[in-house]
Order: C-alpha cells, then structure tokens, then sequence
C-alpha cells in the first residue's frame, strides 16, 4: 500500500556551503506492507544522503530507501500554483475581450456593407420609394453606430494592453518560481514493515546545495563605568535557494565544511629543465600583414582558422588584468551554534541575520602610527577571543560608540587566539616627521661617498591620560655589497629593528606631554656606484 506522507521542514543545520535538512511527517500505519512516499523533495539534494528514521506507537521495519525523479502536473509550491491559477484567469479574460472585439468587428463590416448601399438608396429616392428624411435618419445611424463602435474598439485594446502587461508580469513570477521550484521534484520511496499496528513520525534527513551562510560582525568599542570594553556581535548571514521554504524551523549554524575532500593530494614530479627562450614576435604591424596574406591565400577552413587566430589576439590584447545570540556545541573541530526561535527563510536567496553571540571582551588598548606616510594615529584594540567558538573570517562593521567609522576584514581567530582592530584615527594625538639633515662628507675615505641624513619625529598626546604609542618607521636596506646602510644617534633606541631595517618604537606618552625622537642613517658606496632609493 502506498501512502503519500505531508512532510515539513523542522530542523535546518546550515553549513558555509550545503545545508542538512530534516523533514517530519505524521501517518496511521496498519499491519503489513507499505510504501512510505515522501514527494517534493528539492532537486539540490545529494540523493546518496538521503536517510530515514522515525518513532511512534506502531512498531516499524524499514527495509530500503530509494531517491527517484518525480514530475507534477503542477508546480508543486502554492505561490507558484497560485501564479498558474491567476495566468489561467486571465488568458480567460483575454479571450473574452478577443471575442468582443470580433462582434466589433462584424458589425463594422455590416455598417461598410450598408454605406456601399448608397447606390440602391438614390434609386429607392427617385423611384418615390424613400424620402430624403428617411436618408438624413440612415446616415446619422451610420454615424451613431461607427462612433460607437470605434469607441468601443478603442476602450477594448486598452483593456488588452493593461491585461498583457498583467500577464507579462505574472509570467516573469511564474518563471522566476519554476526556476526555483520546477515540476520535476525528488521523491524518496521508503519500503517498510509495519509489526504492530499504530501512528508513525518518519524523519527525512537529507543534505540540499544552494545554501549557507557566511559570518559577519559587529565591533563597538563603548566607555563604561569599568573602563572601555569592546562589544563583538557575531552575526550568521544565511542565503539559500534549494527551492523549498524553511518555515519556523529548528535553525542551526555549523562552522564544519563538509566540502572538503577528506583524501590527502598528491605530491607529483617536481621537473627542473632549461629554459628556451620562445622566437621573437614580428612587431604588431608585420603580424596583422602575416594574418592578412594568410586569409586571403587560405581555402575556407584555413581562412576561418585564420580569422579566429585573429579575433582572438584582439581580444587578448583588450582583455583587463584579473585580480586573482545562540547556544553553542562542539564536536571535534567544529561549532554550532543553535538559534534558541524559530526561524523563517524562504528560498528567494535574500540574505536573513542572524546573532550568534554577543561577546563581551576587555580589550588591550593603544595607538599604532606610521608617520612616513600619514600623521594620523590610529587607535588600536588587542581582544582575546574569549567566546565559545572560533570567529570564522568575515566582514566587520567597527562602531566607536553609536558612531560608524568604517569596515575591515577579520582573518580566522581561534578561541583563545588574538585579535588585533584598528578603531578609527584619534586626533587628540598629533605626530610630525621632517627630514632634518641631509650631508655629503667632503673627504673621500677610501674613495667612499657618505651620505648622511637625519630624521625627527615629534608626538603630542593632548589626551586627560596617559597612552603607550607603537611607531614604525624606517631606513633603507642595501641590496649591493657595495652599498651599507648604518643606524646612527637614535634617541631614544628603537625597541626592535628587523633584518629590513623596519624600526618600532614603543612609547608611554604622559597627559598633555610631548615625545621627540631623533635618528640618523648613513649610506655609503663608491662614488663611480649610481645608486637609486634614496629620494624621499
């Protein structure tokens, strides 16, 4: 016995590229027999992930799962049967509007028929047979009835234009849903064996594609009685279009990727061979003539060849550069994230928000400047990241208060691991960098050319408190064994200097006070060496 179930959607997990879905169904089985048919089933499941399971009063045997293609009469979702019906309704008033306009139609060809009696008329009038009044009332009658008729043509082709354009519209919906929802539809065909009598909830677990969901946060940096904390939102952003609506759902977010392939690459032959340069290129003048000669001497194939050849150099040398609140569980590696309501997302593909968690988090604060290419001193938060789960990347909005100030990119953070937000310019902190010297020696040592320049850097906090400032900046690295590059009279010593002579300063910067920091760099090399780098 075959019996169509009605299931529901009742719980999602969305993953960043596939989504897992649960569907529910209740029936009363009867001993013996039967075939479970679960129908409408979106075509962008993975059919191979189709499971079923249940409980209930009757004792049940599932004995085979098989996932086929089934196909509707109609478009098996209500809008787009609604859609259908209304299409249908309106190609009836379309017809109607045809046949009026066909009537019309023949009583103009009855009045033409009329007008082309003049000729009898002028008889019948001189044959005493009709009177000149009796003429004057047909011609007015004529006139009456092709005005009528006239009027009525025209309100009836603006009827069609209104009802077209409806229809139109209607159609541009109907395809939109059937891209979406089309009568062809996945159905699951469960054999069971049903021992004792009684009601039964089958659950459909099934994997769809045209799904996820991708993070996105919120970062505010707010004063409180405490001291300044930084609020993270962590927002799941989820979009799907499997063509079936996840109405009040049991929603979840996972941060697992079943995408992945499970198996390790290959590692193959890594070939080392010489290098042979390719001919030279005929200038561009010399190839178009080649390609030229080439189509007019080829037969028709080699002509066609020719003209692609052709066709297609000009599309290289056009083509542009290519720029290449919710509670929370893990298992293993991954989170999720269960939103507490129940939640509604049609299969539009608009994106719908939802808050995962709400951290809050004390950050480490301080400024960072770079005042070789600007003077302005960003205001810089370190946060562990203290919540339940990693923070996957994703777009950040960065909020001072209730004051926007702009967006960033956060890179993959582990619980635990360290994230670093620049949360706008703080003006109230001023830097200037002026180069101050910059001497040629006069004696040649060695017949060596030294170069001598010197920096000043002078900072201001006019802040109530005190800050620490982390400043970069910079000297010039050699790339010729001729040329050296030495760090003279820096006051106060950088805190670090790299092997690229990158130097930082770490600095606490009282209330209301200043901060110079001076240095010098001397490069030397042989006075015949032309060197380049050093304008600044």
């Amino acid at each position: 016995m075959d019996i169509i179930l009605q299931n529901a959607v009742e719980r999602v997990v969305v993953y960043p590229d596939r989504a897992r879905v649960t569907a529910v169904a209740d029936c009363e089985l009867e001993m013996g027999a039967h075939r479970l048919l679960v129908d409408e089933l979106p075509l962008v499941l993975e059919p191979e992930s189709v499971r079923v399971a249940g409980q209930g009063t009757a004792r049940v045997r599932i004995q085979s799962v098989d996932v086929n293609r089934h196909f509707y009469t109609e478009t098996p979702a209500a809008q787009a049967r609604d859609l259908e019906l209304q299409i249908e309704q309106m190609q009836d008033e379309m017809q109607v509007l045809a046949d009026e306009m066909a009537r019309w139609q023949e009583h103009g060809k009855y009045l033409d028929g009329l007008r082309a009696a003049t000729t009898e008329f002028a008889k019948g009038l001189s044959r005493g047979r009709t009177t000149v009044t009796d003429q004057a009332h047909l011609l007015d009658f004529l006139r009456d009835q092709d005005v009528q008729m006239r009027t009525a043509v025209r309100d009836l082709k603006k009827q069609e234009r209104d009802l077209k354009r409806r229809l139109q519209k209607l159609q541009n919906e109907l395809n939109q849903q059937r891209s979406a929802r089309p009568r062809e539809r996945y159905r699951a065909v469960v054999e069971i064996e049903v021992l004792t009598a009684g009601s039964f909830r089958p659950e459909v677990t099934y994997v769809v594609h045209n799904a996820g969901w991708q993070p996105l946060y919120d970062a505010r940096l707010r004063q409180t009685d405490a001291g300044q904390t930084v609020e993270l939102s962590y927002i799941a952003q989820i979009t799907q279009q499997t063509g079936q609506d996840w109405t009040a759902v049991q929603l979840s977010v996972s941060t697992a990727r079943p995408a992945l392939n499970q198996q390790l690459p290959e590692l193959y032959p890594w070939y080392l061979d010489v290098y042979i340069p390719p001919p030279p290129m005929p200038p561009p003048q010399a190839r178009a003539k080649m390609a030229d000669r080439a189509v007019m001497a080829a037969p028709a194939p080699a002509m066609a060849a020719a003209e692609a050849f052709v066709m297609e150099e000009a599309s290289f040398q056009v083509a542009e550069a290519e720029i290449t609140t919710a509670s929370v569980s893990s298992e293993g590696t991954a989170v999720t994230f269960q939103v507490p309501n129940p939640a509604d997302i049609p299969s539009d593909g608009s994106p719908h928000k939802t808050t995962l968690q709400q951290l809050q988090l004390d950050p480490k604060l301080d400024y960072l400047c770079m005042p070789k290419h600007t003077d302005a001193v960003y205001r810089r938060a370190t946060i562990t990241n203290s919540g339940s789960g990693p923070l996957l990347a994703g777009s950040a909005s960065l909020f001072v208060g209730d004051e926007f100030i702009g967006r960033t990119n956060l890179a993959y953070t582990p619980t635990g691991g360290e994230l670093e937000l620049l949360l706008g310019v703080e003006e109230r902190i001023t830097v200037e960098r002026e180069l101050k010297k910059r001497e040629v020696d006069k004696k040649m040592l060695r017949d060596v050319r030294r170069t001598r320049f010197g920096y000043e850097i002078e900072m201001e906090n006019l802040l109530g408190t005190a800050v620490t400032i982390e400043l970069h900046d910079h000297i010039p690295v050699s790339r010729n064994e001729q040329i050296k590059v030495r760090l003279e009279n820096p006051r106060p010593l950088p805190s670090e200097q790299s092997d690229l002579n990158e130097l930082e300063w770490r600095l606490t910067l009282p209330a209301g006070a200043k901060q110079t920091i001076v240095y010098e760099f001397v490069v030397e090399h042989p006075p015949v060496l032309r060197i380049t780098g050093l304008s600044e």
